[in-house]
């Protein structure tokens, strides 16, 4: 019998999608998107200081590119590359000033890296749901949040999806194909309800908000990646249902 072609391409993405490249790149750029938001201060945003840390990220940048073949407006890797020259041409100092004026106590909505901020909804109860429901989800795979950060933080928040597809790279090397699902479920799920909308809409404004040079380009890179992102929920979605049928 004669499989249709598009049929038979959309197979080959999931398969693209699905691959151990693309899962690691995947998770390792999630973590450095929460690496990024750490602020300057902590032991965390010092990793992007370090060349094999750097080196890591381009090849998982690099990765993605090569293996999910759409349209892109900027390449994800050049967008890294343009962020690693410009933290070295300013400095620490002049990054944590950055940070202290775009983050500080004069924080703009337009540019909070908390979701529950980006809601119409400002009812306490129902943002004391959301941060629970979000607890329960990094609980429930094992993460804890630091007392010193929100739960709905963008740091946060990519530091679990690099979780979720880490996880879901271990079950799918040893073959433990129940697991596999739980967390791709895991991850559609709170990317649909948590994540995607609010970060596009968060990125987008960076870009035009922010004058800080540093900054701009983080906010230039989290929007291509989250293009990349919508991307592959899109085609996962897709052929998920002509699995299904």
């Amino acid at each position: 019998m004669n499989v249709p072609i598009n049929i038979l391409i959309q197979f080959n993405m999931i398969n693209n999608i699905q691959s151990k490249k693309v899962l690691n790149a995947r998770s390792t750029i999630y973590g450095t998107v929460s690496v990024l938001y750490s602020g300057p201060e902590s032991k965390k945003f010092s990793m992007l200081m370090k060349e094999d840390f750097r080196t890591c990220v381009l090849d998982a940048c690099l990765d993605l590119e090569k293996h999910i073949k759409q349209k892109r407006n900027v390449l994800l890797s050049e967008s890294f590359q343009k962020l690693i020259d410009k933290v070295d041409s300013l400095g620490l100092e002049k990054v944590k000033s950055e940070f202290v004026d775009i983050f500080g106590h004069t924080l703009s909505k337009e540019i909070t890296p908390y979701a529950l901020e980006h809601l119409k909804n400002s009812d306490v109860f129902f943002r004391t749901q959301k941060l629970a429901d979000l607890n329960g989800f990094y609980k429930a795979f094992g993460m804890e949040v630091e007392s010193i950060e929100r739960a709905d933080h963008i740091s946060t928040q990519t530091e679990f999806i690099s979780l979720l597809l880490l996880k879901e790279l271990i079950a799918k090397e040893n073959n433990l194909f129940e697991e596999k699902e739980i967390c791709e479920k895991a991850l559609i799920d709170f990317q649909n309800e948590q994540f995607l909308d609010w970060v596009e809409i968060f990125s987008e404004n960076m870009i035009n908000y922010v004058d800080e040079e540093f900054y701009k380009l983080v906010g230039q890179f989290l929007n291509s990646f989250i293009e990349e992102e919508k991307f592959i929920s899109k085609h996962i979605k897709q052929i998920t249902g002509i699995v299904n049928k």
